[in-house]
């Protein structure tokens, strides 16, 4: 995967999607500087933390390996917007309120 000449990505919104999609990118494209972004300032922090806000399977390992590599968590959000080359949206998911993940995924239903 490449994104050509883009070298820092800013995700608005540590959530279901962009968290773990952005982590992701981080995983996938190492030369990528990746910012996930939040007003939460708990939800950043528990990014930070060994315990995720959020289950996806296998989502610790990839966020363990990245973060504070080329993978950050911030509520700086006016810096990371100014320093990117792209950004990524990802605010409003529902989240799940039942079932396998229920309050800690997201619910797509819909």
């Amino acid at each position: 995967m490449t994104l050509n000449n883009v070298k820092n990505v800013c995700c608005i919104g540590a959530g279901y999607v962009g968290g773990p999609t952005c982590s992701v990118l981080a995983l996938k494209c190492p030369d990528v500087k990746v910012t996930i972004v939040d007003l939460n300032r708990a939800r950043i922090d528990a990014w930070n933390s060994e315990k995720l806000p959020i289950y996806e399977p296998g989502l610790d390992d990839v966020v363990k390996k990245c973060r504070g590599k080329n993978l950050f968590f911030s509520t700086d959000i006016d810096d990371s917007i100014n320093k990117a080359e792209l950004i990524f949206v990802s605010v409003n998911t529902p989240t799940k309120t039942f079932g396998m993940g229920k309050g800690r995924a997201a619910d797509l239903k819909c």
